[in-house]
């Protein structure tokens, strides 16, 4: 077993990544914390570069996991519980993804969770996201 490097996730989370990626659900090359930049912010002009670097640090968007397989990338969010958040927030990031890496390949998106909640189902269907239960 190779230990899967989330650097921003918390220990919950990590744990929940880490049996995603030991069952081998999706075979190909898997990318941890991939960075996504954010359009630049006009701040107030009394702050601080101490301020903006904080400002920055909170807005700073991360995929937890993208797999690359052989026919299309997924865009992966990991997460204790399936949530109106992780939904919202796979579907976001795989605009961002396409807006700033271009894969030129289908795009897939897929939330990984410990606990499911069929009250989002039907969502995650309408916008073609998996869910992975691990």
């Amino acid at each position: 077993m190779v230990r899967a490097e989330f650097k921003h996730l918390k220990d919950n989370e990590k744990e929940i990544a880490q049996r995603f990626v030991d069952r081998k659900l999706l075979d190909g090359e898997y990318i941890y914390d991939v960075e996504l930049k954010s359009p630049a912010v006009v701040v107030p002009a009394h702050w601080t570069k101490k301020d903006i670097e904080q400002w920055e640090a909170l807005r700073s968007k991360r995929i937890d996991l993208v797999v690359k397989t052989s026919t299309a990338d997924w865009v992966i969010e990991i997460t204790l519980k399936l949530s109106k958040a992780a939904v919202g927030g796979v579907v976001t990031y795989r605009e961002m993804y396409m807006d700033q890496y271009k894969p030129g390949r289908p795009t897939n998106v897929a939330v990984v969770c410990e606990v499911d909640d069929p009250a989002y189902h039907s969502t995650c269907e309408r916008f073609g996201i998996k869910i992975f239960v691990v």
